[in-house]
């Protein structure tokens, strides 16, 4: 099954424009069997259930939390605690819950930052992010993100090919043209419940793929992005 981990919404998330039926529109009609609904914060959204009955397609709620190690996608609980800010205290929670977690664009403030930041570590390796404690807090690494450059995902899939654990794919679609364009192809066929999908992130019979034009994979300009 394809199955696009990372979108929002006009509903859910502030720096979006999707219209969550036209997300859907477009997810069905580039050939994907499933799509997820992760919007930025700490509770899961209910419109994915709505949506699901709606469309009579599989759509998933998760959430991306933001902690000091980054952002992470979170898959099987409804909520995080709001008092739990560090990211080994949110995998830990979401573990002990029956949830998993998942490393969002990893890289990008290394290999796909803002132009008027620049890059957080120049200097970063595939040793360093070995060795970074991230890895061992998270189920999955997002190694192609809709936004990010080819750099990031070459790197992102050393590292995951490295440490063993498997890459997953999402659009991080914020406006309708970015939507279903990188997924992840599960092995199983059989994901229609959030359950599901969270077993097959857990089993890790999955790949990632990225489907946009070479020239979206360049340098992201965040500052000119057409919504």
């Amino acid at each position: 099954m394809r199955i696009d981990l990372h979108n929002h919404t006009v509903h859910g998330s502030i720096d979006a424009v999707n219209d969550p039926d036209r997300l859907i529109e477009i997810a069905r009609g580039r050939g994907l069997d499933g799509i997820c609904l992760t919007e930025h914060g700490k509770t899961k959204t209910p419109l994915a259930a709505e949506l699901a009955r709606r469309h009579g397609f599989p759509v998933f709620g998760g959430m991306e939390v933001s902690c000091e190690l980054g952002d992470l996608l979170v898959f099987g609980v409804d909520e995080v605690p709001k008092r739990l800010i560090t990211a080994r205290a949110i995998s830990a929670y979401v573990r002990a819950e029956g949830g998993v977690v998942v490393a969002a664009h990893p890289y990008r403030w290394d290999l796909s930052p803002k132009p008027w930041i620049g890059p957080r570590d120049p200097h970063l390796t595939i040793e360093k992010a070995l060795a970074a404690p991230l890895l061992g807090l998270v189920d999955a690494l997002e190694a192609v993100n809709g936004w990010a450059t080819q750099a990031d995902v070459d790197f992102t899939r050393e590292v995951c090919a490295r440490s063993g654990l498997p890459p997953t794919g999402g659009s991080d679609a914020h406006g309708p043209h970015e939507a279903g364009r990188c997924w992840t192809i599960f092995e199983d066929d059989g994901i229609r419940t959030e359950a599901d999908l969270v077993r097959a992130i857990r089993a890790r019979r999955f790949g990632a793929e990225d489907q946009r034009p070479l020239e979206d994979r360049g340098p992201v300009k965040y500052y000119n992005r057409e919504f």
